[in-house]
């Protein structure tokens, strides 16, 4: 598989981006397709540190942004975000739940914990939501 062209790298990392600066590494994106890999850095428009203040921002037109796959499934589905380069993937992360040992943990932390687990069953791993 041929990796990104230059062109839309360049043409990528030209757009306007919003950042997420709660992320690691938010302006450099490691994408793949297969066995092609390509590394991109993008120029921050605006940088914001809350993921769901960064989607409002792209749902309002400020750029493109990195976002995790559930917060963004319905806003596709509805054709309100529009997904850039889908056959090329991005590193997945996850969501993770920490808390007290089972003899201090309060029933809304149980029952908080078993509802994301349902979910994730319900839609499937991160990136392979059904319908988005």
């Amino acid at each position: 598989m041929a990796p990104l062209s230059a062109a839309a790298s360049l043409a990528l990392a030209g757009l306007p981006f919003v950042t997420n600066m709660a992320l690691r590494e938010p302006l450099l994106w490691q994408f793949s397709r297969g066995d092609a890999e390509q590394t991109v850095r993008l120029q921050a428009t605006i940088a914001i540190d809350a993921t769901p203040a960064v989607l409002a921002a792209v749902r309002a037109g400020a750029g493109l942004s990195v976002l995790p796959d559930f917060l963004v499934r319905e806003e596709l589905a509805a054709g309100r975000l529009v997904q850039v380069l889908p056959e090329w993937r991005l590193p997945s992360g996850g969501i993770y739940t920490v808390y007290p040992a089972a003899r201090f943990r309060p029933p809304k932390v149980t029952g908080f914990v078993e509802m994301l687990i349902a979910a994730e069953q319900k839609v499937g791993p991160v990136g392979e939501g059904r319908g988005g």
